[in-house]
């Protein structure tokens, strides 16, 4: 079967793709129907067959653990046995949690292909159209059967579980946190290399817990720890420096919440690499772990927290978190 016999459906959230400048304030604003966008890009059709459903037209710093759930289980739902390939439009400013949400919550084995743009609709080099395509192209592409969740974007494809925000503004702002894209789209082609994805599936019914994230800084102490256990909240995700040591002064209160039967989630504020035991001392990775704290493997705070909310939402003990977390060392 070749590209243009094939099925793509292609699911708009809104963000930037679907956004014009106002003519008053200049602020980007929600402007465009998803299929307004689809048929502004008359190049889809020598691709595949498209259909277009809207799910929402939010921006997506308004989009919210349940949001992505619902859009998670709205693609489930769908009757995929004419579809050879999702595309959802997604703003950028989530992108990689949502990417990261389904990719541990959708059971279909086809594509699923997401992008955005870094520029409205209305500005003078627009990347939405382009983005879009390629990732039509992707979505379309034998190559991407049976990898999970990809982000495709600058003609580069990335995957869920690695692919992170690293710039404001520019149109490469997306890039992988472990070793790179896995393929480029090329004059049409996909180009990809043969990698395999975690595909851990959580039954999670709720991701409503209250799951903190704690950035490091030098010389820090145990004040937020307290704050959190005054606050009730149900877990804590802490950017540790480098490799994912802590200030001496957080240790205690970290040692607070474990005790206090809080899941605790270390990851590194770089946001590059995996957590490694390479320091000694108490603010050290292996006395961290040592002391019950979980280790996120390569897992950015932002996923790492998903993650969690995934966890505490299906019921997972403490010890099974840990277990799922070393999946992604």
């Amino acid at each position: 079967m070749n590209n243009v016999q094939k099925n793509i459906l292609i699911i708009t959230t809104g963000g930037t793709i679907a956004m014009q400048r106002d003519s008053v304030t200049g602020e980007l604003t929600q402007a465009i129907s998803g299929k307004s966008l689809v048929a502004g890009i008359p190049q889809l059709e020598h691709v595949a067959s498209i259909q277009v459903k809207e799910f929402s037209n939010t921006p997506s710093e308004y989009m919210t653990p349940s949001m992505m759930l619902r859009l998670a289980q709205y693609i489930q739902e769908i009757d995929h046995s004419s579809i050879h390939g999702y595309v959802i439009t997604h703003g950028t400013d989530t992108m990689e949690e949502t990417a990261f949400l389904l990719n541990h919550v959708v059971n279909v084995d086809k594509p699923i292909c997401i992008t955005g743009a870094m520029r409205g609709a209305d500005a003078l080099s627009a990347d939405g159209p382009a983005n879009l395509l390629a990732a039509v192209v992707a979505a379309a592409s034998e190559k991407t059967q049976h990898m999970g969740v990809l982000v495709v974007m600058n003609n580069e494809i990335f995957l869920a579980d690695e692919v992170i925000k690293s710039h404001t503004t520019a149109s490469d702002a997306f890039c992988s946190n472990v070793l790179g894209s896995i393929g480029k789209i090329f004059e049409g082609e996909v180009y990809i290399r043969n990698v395999k994805q975690n595909k851990f599936i959580v039954a999670s019914p709720d991701v409503g817990s209250n799951v903190w994230i704690v950035t490091c800084g030098a010389g820090m102490d145990s004040t937020f720890c307290e704050s959190a256990l005054t606050a009730a909240i149900d877990g804590l995700v802490v950017e540790g420096f480098g490799c994912g040591n802590v200030p001496l002064g957080m240790v205690k209160g970290l040692r607070k919440l474990v005790q206090e039967g809080i899941p605790v989630i270390l990851c590194s504020r770089t946001h590059h690499g995996y957590i490694t035991k390479e320091y000694g001392g108490e603010g050290g990775v292996s006395a961290l772990e040592k002391d019950g704290i979980i280790l996120s493997g390569h897992l950015v705070s932002s996923k790492a927290r998903i993650l969690l909310l995934l966890l505490i939402g299906a019921g997972y003990s403490i010890n099974e978190m840990r277990t799922v977390y070393k999946l992604f060392s």
